[in-house]
């Protein structure tokens, strides 16, 4: 049953528990300090129908919603309000008010009023709000408000008692739901409304719980969590050099300076594309693939500035581009900052004594420096796919070598590709097709998923350039993802001091062929021209961004596409996103509609040194064909944002490290 209260800001969990036929893999997370949102994915049912080769009947896919009204202090309780299973078929559909209040340090009482399921045992009935809407959803994924807080009204509680092991907690609890709610899939009945528990922490990521319930079940619950907001720490990172008051003379170096400055910046895994000299102004545009933030490189950049550049060039200007294409620059006055970077808040001070500006489209009088390992990429690393939900098989699996490279001839230029060979792979046992009655641009996906041989993920060819100084342009060209091919266009104004951008994309496509090699398929009703205008804003709340995306999608329907997420300053992604669109909800099919939840995870949070490799999944409940869009890489605003003046600042902290 619920308890009030909430998890650390920003806490990410998943929980495994099984009791009886009932399954629950949960994954939750702290999204504010008062609001929790969980996806649960459930078995339940052991009667001889439907799904039952699968270990269960049926399966279920749910959202939950928590919001805690009072936090607890030394006169108010925890009160928390939560929505169970709003948006789904409805079978864990279920509304509550809970209170908890800790006592003696050691006891936590919980009481709370449950609706819906939370309501099915009658004996804990105690009056009601009126009808209840009891019918459920064939197609499931819609919002279920018209049920919410109406019909019986049931009391539940518990207490959580605090042994004197630091780790271990005994808890009791009378519940308020039956199970009945799953009779037609499970022949588990509830005789006695209590349960009793014993929990145990294993460390501060782990938790383990054991329950008996109804007098006869055990049930066991495994949990682990952790915080993005949290960082290990990179202590196996070189240190880095001093920043010198006086540079090396010239006369006692082996080259000329910008030779030396390039060789050791390339020892710090950071590229000199160009660099030139106005003035008293020494610019460098550098470019780097191992800090996970660019203030680290800055910082790096200016030290090894400080030791090589002549004193007559007083002025620093640091430009940090992508593809060889420059984005913001950084201007310093060289004795300014010799005279505060060993201050203890050497930070901000050097953050107030900076300049940060849009780059200039082009630097006149630039000494290219583009000959450097930065012109090719290539490696050889293992991969892995899934493929979830299916009640056959709620989880497919495909793992193997993947072989990437990409080839930068010059700035702005680059030709990327990807290869994969399926070795050990369920993926060709896949057998779920389409559905729905769009167009099928993207539920016909098993077609391509079932093909474990050599194939070409993507090869494509795109031009990177400024219009303006803050007005981006990309064009790619080629087998743009496993499915489509064809021509992506795109403009992306994106002022570098400003919280906002506006793009627009347009895109011609063609659909690839299932063994994805080089050849074609026909796709009936396929929009071959679609795209869309996109605006995003940082709202500067609680690390939130959002981009509101509208346009045709690739089935032809006409809609909108709304994306939260939540950037860590370390890496960490969290969010999710949902699209409607003018096909109706049984054109979707199953589903309704198009919606889903993502991550992303660093390496840099969970290894001890810098790098900015990351794994990142998105889930979706249901692939459908409405609200369809072309996956293509490295879109501008994911290269432009992250040198924003608002992402350096925030990051600012790194600067000297």
């Amino acid at each position: 049953m619920p308890t009030a209260g909430s998890f650390s800001d920003g806490e990410l969990g998943f929980t495994y528990s099984k009791h009886g036929p009932n399954l629950r893999n949960t994954l939750t997370f702290q999204a504010l300090p008062r609001v929790t949102g969980a996806f649960r994915y459930s078995g339940v049912g052991d009667r001889n129908r439907m799904f039952i080769e699968s270990g269960y009947t049926n399966w279920d896919r749910s959202f939950d919603l928590r919001i805690d009204l009072l936090k607890e202090n030394n006169y108010l309780p925890d009160l928390t309000i939560g929505l169970q299973d709003f948006i789904g078929t409805g079978m864990y559909s279920g509304e509550y008010l809970v209170a908890s209040k800790t006592f003696l340090d050691n006891l936590r009482l919980t009481a709370g009023l449950g609706w819906g399921r939370l309501s099915s045992n009658s004996d804990r009935v105690i009056s009601s709000t009126g009808d209840r809407n009891s019918s459920t959803s064939n197609l499931g994924g819609t919002l279920n408000y018209n049920r919410f807080f109406k019909g019986s009204v049931a009391s539940f509680g518990g207490f959580e008692y605090q042994t004197p092991i630091n780790s271990l907690r005994l808890k009791a609890e009378v519940s308020s739901d039956d199970y009945s709610f799953d009779n037609y899939l499970s022949t588990y009945s509830v005789d006695n409304n209590y349960n009793y528990g014993i929990e145990y922490d294993l460390n501060d990521s782990l938790n383990l719980s054991a329950y008996y319930l109804n007098e006869s079940e055990l049930g066991l619950r495994f949990k682990i969590s952790t915080n993005p907001a949290n960082s290990p720490g990179n202590f196996m990172e070189p240190v880095p050099q001093p920043f010198y008051s006086y540079p090396i003379p010239e006369k006692d170096l082996s080259k000329n300076y910008i030779e030396e400055l390039k060789e050791t910046l390339n020892k710090e895994k950071i590229f000199l594309i160009s660099s030139s000299q106005v003035g008293n102004n020494q610019i460098v545009v550098i470019e780097q693939k191992h800090y996970s933030t660019n203030s680290q490189a800055i910082g790096r950049t200016l030290r090894i500035m400080s030791r090589f550049v002549p004193l007559k060039y007083n002025k620093f200007t640091v430009v940090v581009a992508e593809l060889g294409i420059p984005i913001v620059e950084v201007k310093i006055d060289r004795n300014e900052i010799a005279s505060i970077v060993d201050a203890p808040n050497s930070e901000l001070l050097s953050l107030k004594a900076a300049k940060i500006n849009s780059a200039k489209s082009v630097y006149k009088n630039s000494n290219p420096n583009y000959n450097t390992r930065l012109n090719y990429d290539w490696s050889i690393l293992p991969y892995y796919r899934l493929h979830l939900f299916d009640p056959d098989n709620p989880f497919y699996y495909d793992l193997g070598p993947r072989l990437r490279a990409r080839i930068l001839p010059k700035p702005g230029l680059m030709i990327s590709a990807s290869l994969e060979k399926s070795v050990v792979s369920s993926f060709d046992s896949i057998w779920r097709g389409v559905k729905g009655s769009l167009p099928h641009v993207r539920t016909n996906m098993k077609e391509y998923l079932n093909v474990l041989d050599e194939r070409i993920e993507y090869l494509t060819m795109s031009s990177y350039f400024k219009l303006q100084d803050e007005v981006y342009g990309r064009i790619t060209a080629g087998y743009l993802e496993p499915m489509y091919a064809g021509i992506s266009s795109e403009i992306l104004f994106s002022p570098i001091n400003k919280n906002y951008a506006f793009g627009a994309e347009i895109n011609t496509v063609k659909a690839r062929e299932f063994r994805q090699q080089f050849g074609f398929r026909e796709i009936n009703g396929l929009s071959k021209v679609n795209g869309h205008l996109s605006g995003y804003f940082d709202t500067g709340f609680y690390y939130y961004k959002s981009q509101f995306d509208v346009g045709k999608y690739l089935a032809g329907d006409v809609g909108a596409t709304l994306k939260l997420s939540r950037n860590f300053p370390n890496g960490w992604k969290v969010g999710g996103f949902f699209t409607l669109t003018d096909a109706s909800f049984n054109e979707f099919g199953e589903g309704s509609f198009d919606k889903g939840i993502f991550m992303t995870i660093p390496f840099n949070s969970i290894l001890p040194y810098q790098t900015t490799g990351s794994v990142s999944e998105t889930i979706k409940p249901i692939q459908g064909d409405g609200g369809a869009r072309l996956i293509v890489n490295e879109r501008l605003y994911q290269l432009v944002n992250d040198k924003s003046i608002k992402s350096l600042k925030t990051n600012w902290g790194r600067i000297w490290r």
